[in-house]
């Protein structure tokens, strides 16, 4: 059964905060904002939030001041890494089922985890994975990695299947694609039809994984012997160490 999130408590108006925030106050939510910062607290006095300024979070003040309703918290605690851990510790034992907290490495989203985060964003690395392709290609005009092995963009369609039909193209087949749906450079995404036949400037936006999508425009990255065997995360780094010994 899906249940519909209706209160929402903001730790920290940090940036990320802040943005969240922003978008909340458009939808039909309750939202509770903390903060310690009285001057961060009273920009936002004129808008449709709950606001309690408090200097030191304890479990106990949690507690006090999260209606019971709460369905989820955001945490940002800017560059506070251990009041990031405790506000995320003292969430989990307050039994909150969403918790959401900013981090700048794996090394703390891991920690994150471990003390109870449901969910772990790293805005900066997510906002580089998007950028970085888009530098490296210029047939990718939008990037969005879903996982490890998926993601979905915005290609300009090659010269290797203008003037085929999407059934004659194969995308599939040859290329381990899925068209979602195509566009011209004047028109909105539309649902393509099995006999659209592609036309030069046409615009697909796919799914697939990164090696994939960079086969289709014939783009291929380079990477070095030692990035392509660079362990991914903080588990598989500390596992390396005892190989290695």
């Amino acid at each position: 059964m899906i249940k519909t999130i209706k209160q929402i408590a903001i730790l920290g108006l940090g940036f990320f905060g802040k943005s969240i925030l922003d978008e909340l106050l458009d939808l039909k939510v309750k939202v509770l904002i903390i903060d310690k910062d009285r001057e961060v607290i009273d920009t936002y006095k004129d808008v449709s939030a709950q606001a309690v300024v408090v200097d030191i979070l304890t479990v106990e003040n949690l507690r006090k001041i999260l209606p019971e309703s709460t369905d989820a918290v955001i945490i940002d605690m800017g560059d506070k890494i251990e009041a990031a851990i405790l506000a995320t510790s003292y969430c989990a034992k307050l039994h909150i089922k969403i918790i959401v907290v900013k981090a700048e490495t794996e090394a703390l989203g891991e920690i994150l985890e471990l003390v109870g985060a449901t969910k772990v964003v790293f805005p900066n690395k997510e906002a580089a994975k998007r950028v970085t392709p888009l530098l490296l290609s210029s047939a990718l005009l939008m990037y969005l990695p879903v996982s490890r092995t998926l993601s979905i963009a915005e290609l300009a369609i090659p010269v290797s299947v203008i003037g085929k039909t999407l059934i004659e193209a194969e995308l599939r087949k040859k290329y381990h694609l899925n068209l979602i749906s195509i566009r011209d450079p004047d028109e909105e995404f539309v649902s393509c039809a099995p006999d659209y036949r592609f036309k030069s400037g046409d615009i697909g936006l796919f799914s697939g994984s990164d090696e994939d999508l960079n086969h289709f425009v014939g783009f291929i990255p380079e990477q070095s012997a030692a990035a392509a065997e660079e362990p991914h995360t903080l588990r598989e780094r500390f596992f390396n160490l005892f190989r290695k010994k």
